[in-house]
């Protein structure tokens, strides 16, 4: 048994002392209506607002695979052991407007593509988000390996290839493309770590019979810790940058909307804190059980687990144990939690 799966299965332990988790958040989503807790964010790079070009940042590569799916530089932004690449290069530089014109006129039905483009003067490669006067001596078309919904499939890798095939030639450009059952081997792997380390905290503050509080209650208390109430109907914890820290969901999977005129009654709420996603997971953990109890001291609640057990503070001591060792785990892999990696993969 690895040092990771040991960790688990302490962690699991530690759901009698209090704190719930659940691995491969799939199977939490469909139980609690979670696409309110956890939206998707798959985003369609033809729809992602104004575009721009941005320098990228060079990922490390997963755990131990060195496959050599393409000639690329080694700051470049393909990653073979997270993205499947098609290259496309020509005789002539092309501009990212180019590309956008080519995209918006395509038949393309492969979503989530990311496109990086390498300069033509300095050989560096730039995240392509948006039309440009930006021109590149070669394209590269990346396809995530993995995401919540499990790994790519043969089918979708070859219908991406034939359509980066076919962009290009509109292009008057080559298109190379990464090797296919490489590329299947590596979704494998990069799926079996990421369902290993796919961990949901939780927490629930209950509310006695007779003393439940309304919705207006809940938000008053919500809004005065600092939550706000996005669209989803669920509260977010945000840093400073926006980044989503925890949430604060209804115990029953209703969504809190239309709270102002909402008097229904309110039997419990639950925190929950995205392992993978939460660049700061310890302090979350940390601040998610202290405001827990805050929100259970305004209202009359308990802070307890599923099974209506307690939590305390030495039940949260030992979860922060497990949860470092699941920290550390992502960080060895190269795909530290709350990163631009991690925020990709643990997506839907």
């Amino acid at each position: 048994m690895s040092d990771l799966q040991t960790g688990l299965a302490l962690l699991g332990t530690a759901l009698i002392a209090g704190i719930f988790v659940v691995s491969r958040i799939r199977e939490f989503r469909g139980r609690r209506l979670a696409e309110q807790v956890l939206p998707e964010s798959d985003t369609d790079v033809l729809l992602d607002g104004k575009g721009a070009t941005t320098p990228v940042r060079s990922e490390p590569a997963f755990g131990k695979t060195r496959s050599e799916l393409l000639p690329l530089s080694e700051d470049a932004s393909a990653n073979p052991a997270v993205e499947f690449a098609v290259i496309l290069r020509g005789d002539k530089p092309v501009s990212a407007a180019d590309l956008w014109q080519a995209l918006i006129a395509s038949t393309i039905t492969t979503r989530g593509i990311r496109w990086a483009g390498l300069e033509d003067d300095g050989g560096r490669w730039f995240v392509i988000q948006g039309p440009s006067d930006h021109r590149f001596d070669a394209l590269a078309a990346m396809l995530q390996l993995s995401n919540r919904s499990g790994p790519v499939n043969e089918t979708r890798l070859t219908l991406f290839a034939d359509e980066m095939r076919a962009l290009a030639q509109q292009l008057g450009l080559n298109a190379r493309q990464g090797d296919i059952p490489a590329a299947l081997t590596a979704a494998v792997a990069l799926d079996q770590f990421c369902a290993q380390v796919d961990v949901l905290i939780g927490m629930n503050v209950m509310f006695p019979e007779g003393g439940e509080p309304t919705m207006q209650a809940i938000r008053r208390v919500a809004e005065a810790e600092g939550l706000s109430l996005g669209e989803d109907g669920v509260f977010h914890a945000r840093d400073d940058q926006q980044r989503e820290r925890f949430t604060l969901a209804h115990r029953d999977a209703a969504p809190f909307l239309d709270i102002d005129v909402d008097t229904s009654l309110v039997s419990g709420v639950t925190f929950l804190l995205d392992v993978p996603r939460a660049s700061d997971g310890i302090a979350a953990l940390r601040d998610m059980f202290s405001m827990a109890e805050r929100v259970a001291g305004a209202l009359g609640g308990r802070v307890v687990d599923d099974n209506s057990t307690a939590i305390g503070t030495r039940q949260l001591a030992a979860i922060e144990r497990q949860l470092t060792g699941i920290l550390q785990q992502m960080d060895m892999q190269g795909i530290s939690a709350g990163s631009a990696l991690a925020q990709r993969l643990f997506s839907r």
